[in-house]
């Protein structure tokens, strides 16, 4: 199942536990889907997702390991929901839902804590708001990484068409760019005998846009 999927189902779970040991669960699992997301960014071939998604992997663990530190233990499931994970999809969005995910665990966290009536619950939801806001810090960084490695992919595209734009800035609608150069001095002497041919003093564009 593609990651984006998962996290979307991840975030209606936890809206939707309305018992501590099931809202202490999903957070667990979003924390392993955290973990599970950023081993698969370090597998990319980008350099500056591959560091930032091992962190990303580290920090999913660590938050696990937080969340998993509770009188509730027993009532913690191991993380079947990552378990379906196959593709993560456009990343862009994917790490922008992932953000969210973490946004609504650190703040489920908050309001366990805030009615905590253990010490040992207290302390779980604490150090699970510290661990899962290092996963968000490191989710936004890599959304950032994201765009850049598009833009440049982008780039290339533009660069390997001789400068067509694939989209028109500002319209997002395809924009063909086709150079269009002087005629050679050979098809002057072909030209047939009374007929001229026009020259062209410099090279001009015609824009046409696609849809």
């Amino acid at each position: 199942m593609e990651a984006l999927r998962l996290i979307k189902t991840a975030r209606h779970a936890l809206a939707e536990a309305r018992h501590v040991p099931d809202v202490l669960a999903e957070a667990r699992q979003a924390a392993l889907l955290t973990e599970a997301v950023g081993a698969r960014l370090a597998d990319l071939d980008d350099e500056e997702l591959t560091a930032l998604g091992q962190q990303l992997s580290e920090a999913g663990a660590h938050a696990a390991v937080c969340l998993d530190r509770s009188v509730l233990r027993a009532a913690l499931v191991s993380g079947g929901r990552v378990g379906r994970l196959t593709e993560l999809g456009a990343l862009v969005p994917m790490l922008g839902a992932l953000d969210g995910l973490l946004g609504d665990v650190g703040e489920t966290l908050v309001v366990l804590a805030c009615g905590a009536d253990t010490e040992s619950l207290y302390w779980t939801c604490i150090d699970g708001v510290d661990a899962v806001s290092d996963c968000r810090d490191l989710a936004g960084r890599l959304r950032e990484a994201a765009r850049r490695s598009g833009a440049c992919a982008e780039a290339e595209e533009v660069s390997a068409l001789g400068g067509a734009e694939p989209q028109r800035a500002g319209r997002g609608s395809p924009l063909l760019v086709v150079r269009l150069g002087p005629p050679g001095e050979k098809a002057r002497e072909e030209a047939p005998p009374g007929r001229q041919v026009p020259g062209v003093a410099g090279a001009s564009e015609v824009s046409l846009l696609a849809g």
